[in-house]
């Protein structure tokens, strides 16, 4: 399988849906990104269908991206990534956020290392 050519261009104009300009954003910032990871459902799926197309580049990079059993787990491997000084993302849909609520409390409390990042992006219909 080949990789997406929009997805490893750096100049020129493409199209893009919203979840995959989540996962093209992720490739080209500064520093990097180390974890994408969330937790599958409408409107949001179709960031974790970029990701397992672009398996073998996010590999290449050393960005470790995989789904999460739930939200509230999701944002616990951001809260690990951001303590050891890595970038993360993770992404759920809207009613995910009640699970997730406790961890990203916990993910505040515990403190970060600052050089660390962590994104929450979370999807909801119109």
């Amino acid at each position: 399988m080949s990789i997406d050519p929009r997805f490893i261009k750096h100049a020129g104009i493409d199209i893009f849906t919203g979840t995959e300009l989540l996962v093209k954003g992720a490739l080209e910032t500064e520093g990097g990104v180390h974890l994408m990871t969330g937790y599958p459902g409408s409107p949001i799926a179709g960031f974790f269908d970029a990701l397992e197309s672009l398996g073998p580049l996010l590999c290449d990079k050393g960005i470790v991206a995989n789904i999460a059993n739930n939200e509230a787990l999701s944002v616990a491997m951001v809260n690990g990534a951001q303590m050891v000084g890595c970038r993360a993302v993770t992404a759920f849909k809207s009613v995910g956020a009640h699970v997730a609520s406790d961890a990203l409390a916990l993910g505040v409390l515990a403190g970060t290392h600052q050089d660390s990042g962590g994104l929450i992006v979370i999807g909801d219909d119109p």
